[in-house]
């Protein structure tokens, strides 16, 4: 399978049905992101980026370009959760990461663009809430899905989908419920 990482200018304007300089504008306005080429200095754009761009513009996606990601990140401590998560997610045909705590969990977002987090609430000197509003309120993550590790005595359960989780799931995590929302999520 031949996977298309990057676009110039005059492959996004074939897929808008626009000429390449407006693409250009678009960059230059800070409207669509890419990078310069050193040398001449033609633009690239990242697929995911591009994608991005024609979701929040309501355009229609092509669909050679609307491969949905499988990239997942674990944010939790708790062994178990890694474990079970990973694995089940794993077999579900997911790229799974896994971060120990949010500083090498926002450096590997960075990095890996996850279509989805899966937030273990239980996770000391964190807030989830936080990190939920945080990735809400920027652009790059604003469709990236959520789902919330929460313990089944956690009354704030509505409090997690009401500050943008897509779904919560209790502890002890039953593994099959785990995969079965993170595949609903990505639409595997």
């Amino acid at each position: 399978m031949n996977e298309l990482h990057v676009l110039t200018t005059g492959e996004a304007a074939r897929y808008c049905g626009v000429n390449f300089r407006t693409v250009i504008r678009w960059i230059e306005r800070g409207q669509l992101k890419a990078y310069k080429l050193p040398g001449r200095g033609d633009h690239r754009i990242c697929v995911e980026d591009f994608v991005g761009f024609l979701r929040d513009n309501a355009m229609p996606v092509p669909s050679e370009l609307a491969v949905a990601s499988r990239k997942v990140l674990l944010l939790t401590a708790d062994p178990e959760i890694a474990g079970t998560g990973r694995q089940g997610l794993q077999q579900a045909g997911c790229e799974v990461e896994v971060a120990g705590d949010s500083f090498v969990a926002g450096t590997m977002m960075a990095a890996c663009k996850p279509a989805l987090l899966v937030l273990d609430a239980n996770l000391s000197q964190l807030n989830g809430f936080q990190i939920l509003d945080h990735l809400r309120s920027r652009s790059e993550f604003a469709n990236m899905h959520a789902v919330v590790v929460a313990p089944a005595n956690d009354h704030n359960q509505q409090r997690w989908l009401d500050a943008g989780a897509d779904a919560v799931v209790t502890t002890p995590v039953d593994r099959n419920e785990l995969v079965a929302k993170v595949k609903l999520l990505l639409e595997i």
